[in-house]
């Protein structure tokens, strides 16, 4: 897990909550401003238009950033098991030679 730290027991990416924070912010206060704003409805209905096409982009690119760190997750993950399985098979194997009863030569 690259950028990941852990914060109160809660995976956190490190940066995002506030990115995320910021930019819905920044939509609600945008949406806000273009219903308050005196224009005819014609233009206003453009404005918001255009502000939905920004706003979906923005909204797409934020679930593809959030795809890609499940997907790194879930590879750290699987490679963490791996190791895992990989260490206890080790330790079974040297705990089974260890505790193995010695036979006696053959003459």
């Amino acid at each position: 897990m690259n950028e990941n730290s852990e914060v109160h027991g809660t995976p956190h990416i490190a940066g995002s909550s506030v990115a995320t924070g910021f930019v819905l912010g920044a939509m609600v206060g945008a949406g806000i401003a273009l219903l308050l704003a005196p224009e005819t409805g014609k233009q206003a209905r453009r404005r918001l238009a255009d502000a939905g096409k920004r706003w979906g982009g923005a909204a797409r690119h934020k679930l593809d950033q959030a795809r890609d760190i499940a997907h790194e997750l879930k590879d750290d993950a699987k490679s963490a098991l791996e190791a895992g399985r990989e260490t206890l098979q080790h330790g079974q194997k040297a705990h089974a030679s260890r505790t193995a009863p010695m036979t006696p030569p053959k003459e």
